[in-house]
């Protein structure tokens, strides 16, 4: 029988202060890590994922859609599944054993993606637990078939094209929490930056982004 193969996929800026703790935790469940770095890094992040012989690719971001769909296609031919685990995330290994398990069982479905739950932490031994939103559900287990499937919006962006998903109540960590509070956290530019993606798509009529009208070279 042919294992599907599992590759893990994240788009990331000014992350070294935590992307190690999430790559040890998701690297011994995939084949390979692509990182794809936003070209206003200014931190050592790229060193770090390079050191853990991750794929890299800089990029100039324009919108939250296009950088998924970009990262889509770069990826795009290269696995069976795509898991997003982003930087400042972690999984368990029962977790890692699950999803390599799940994308066995679920390869010759037409079920092309799943949710899992999703908890915040206040310290990183998760020993404080935040439920204000749990379980925050969170797609991150997506067939790899761009363009098929692929995310659509400037700003809180969504995956469409898929055909059947499924929910999985096992926790992905979360640590925004611990780290806003203990680095230099720009959020007067993080809600400029979402204000500018939100501006510009209802001045564009709430325009979805499509992979015929993106320029991905």
């Amino acid at each position: 029988m042919n294992i599907p193969k599992l590759i893990h996929a994240v788009f990331v800026k000014n992350e070294s202060h935590c992307i190690s703790r999430m790559l040890d935790s998701v690297l011994p469940f995939v084949s390979e890590s692509y990182i794809m770095i936003d070209d206003k890094t200014t931190d050592n992040t790229a060193e770090i994922v390079r050191s853990y012989g991750c794929h890299i690719k800089y990029y100039t971001f324009n919108n939250f859609g296009k950088a998924q769909n970009t990262m889509y296609a770069w990826v795009s031919g290269k696995s069976d599944w795509i898991f997003g685990l982003a930087p400042d995330e972690t999984i368990s290994k029962e977790l890692g054993a699950k999803i390599v398990d799940t994308v066995t069982r679920f390869h010759n479905t037409d079920i092309d993606s799943v949710f899992f739950s999703r908890i915040h932490w206040h310290d990183l031994e998760m020993t404080q637990p935040k439920y204000w939103s749990y379980p925050d559900w969170q797609q991150r287990l997506i067939r790899n078939d761009y363009p098929r499937i692929h995310h659509v919006n400037y700003v809180h962006e969504s995956v469409v094209g898929v055909r059947r998903a499924e929910r999985i109540q096992m926790d992905i960590n979360h640590f925004n929490l611990y780290w806003k509070s203990r680095i230099d956290y720009n959020w007067d530019e993080m809600h400029a930056l979402y204000k500018n993606m939100t501006d510009r798509s209802h001045a564009e009529n709430g325009k979805d982004i499509w992979p015929s009208e993106l320029d991905l070279k």
